[in-house]
């Protein structure tokens, strides 16, 4: 019987070192067999929330007036990647002086060697009736929008290309529990002094400059570049011991330095605040509590993104509106 009970003690000991917490691995090697595991998965679901709490605190030497903004969001996503197909459905919650705002938000996203189809539908609680909002669609051709090519070059990223990226990571010396769950916890940092490593590849990767796409000229970027001086993005990446496979990825940017952007904010606004008095200064402040997200890969099967029937009736009847169409529009690009 004691021979036995040693026998099962050695056995879960080995199941133990297989599948649990390998104080032998490093963040490479974890990241590397992470990103194997993933690869030879076609179908994933998962989910992205986002809190934001924001204070802007307007003073003007003897009192202060504080305007608080809220925002959360709540997104479901499910993907196939062969060929790609994707739904993302979900809610933003804003409020501001105390009154809120509810969008909804669908999207699908249906590509084939021919095309890619995007229809997506937002519903405003300020502005529509409940189950009233609008459909838009978009229809790009394969040959103008390579998105498989793009979907290959972004998870072929190593670690090598990562560090390239200025991402750095960190393996914690213990397991981490999340939701329950064993996991390797890895960290990495953005801030002033890699991010324009990470834009610079990403434009690389996607084959754009965000300025252009964005219309931005010289000055408009360098002075976004400069607010962003004290940008400070901190990342938490959960993986599983027994699988190996992602659980969650976490990010903040809660100890960002926002004396540069204040400096903006008051140069801009503090002239409409302004009574007139020289020996009165208007002060802007913003204040961050809170801005962090976290997306999390679920367990729930994706057998099939299907696009809801009134999508199409919307597109089929003229009522959804082309994106291409609605954006030369906001752009005065129309004729």
């Amino acid at each position: 019987m004691r021979k036995k009970g040693i026998f099962l003690l050695s056995a879960l000991g080995a199941v133990s070192l297989l599948c649990g917490f390998d104080s032998a691995e490093t963040a490479e090697s974890i990241l590397e067999k992470a990103s194997e595991n993933s690869a030879s998965s076609t179908v994933m679901s998962s989910n992205f929330t986002l809190n934001c709490d924001i204070d802007i605190n307007i003073g003007d030497g003897e009192t202060t007036t504080a305007i608080a903004v809220l925002a959360d969001a709540d997104f479901d996503i499910q993907t196939i990647s062969d060929p790609f197909s994707a739904s993302v459905e979900g809610n933003v919650n804003l409020s501001t002086f105390g009154i809120g705002e509810e969008i909804i938000v669908k999207t699908y996203v249906i590509s084939s060697d021919e095309s890619v189809v995007t229809y997506a539908y937002t519903e405003d609680s300020a502005s529509d009736e409940e189950g009233e909002g609008t459909w838009t669609y978009s229809l790009v051709s394969a040959d103008e929008y390579d998105l498989q090519t793009l979907l290959d070059l972004s998870s072929s990223l190593d670690y090598s290309q990562m560090e390239k990226l200025g991402l750095t990571w960190e393996l914690a010396d213990e397991a981490a529990d999340y939701d329950g769950s064993e996991c390797y916890l890895l960290t990495a940092v953005i801030d002033s002094s890699n991010l324009r490593t990470v834009i610079d590849k990403t434009e690389e990767l996607v084959g754009t400059e965000f300025s252009d796409e964005m219309g931005l000229d010289e000055e408009t970027v360098s002075m976004i570049e400069e607010m962003l001086d004290g940008l400070k993005i901190n990342i938490e990446y959960y993986i599983n011991t027994a699988d190996c496979l992602p659980a969650a990825v976490r990010i903040d940017l809660n100890d960002t330095d926002l004396t540069t952007l204040n400096s903006y904010v008051t140069t801009l606004v503090a002239g409409y605040f302004d009574s007139g008095d020289a020996d009165t200064t208007t002060t802007v402040e913003v204040a961050l509590n809170d801005l962090s997200m976290e997306y999390t890969f679920t367990d729930e099967n994706v057998e099939a993104i299907t696009v809801p029937e009134e999508a199409l009736e919307a597109v089929a009847s003229g009522e959804a509106e082309s994106l291409e169409d609605l954006a030369d529009e906001l752009t005065g690009a129309e004729g």
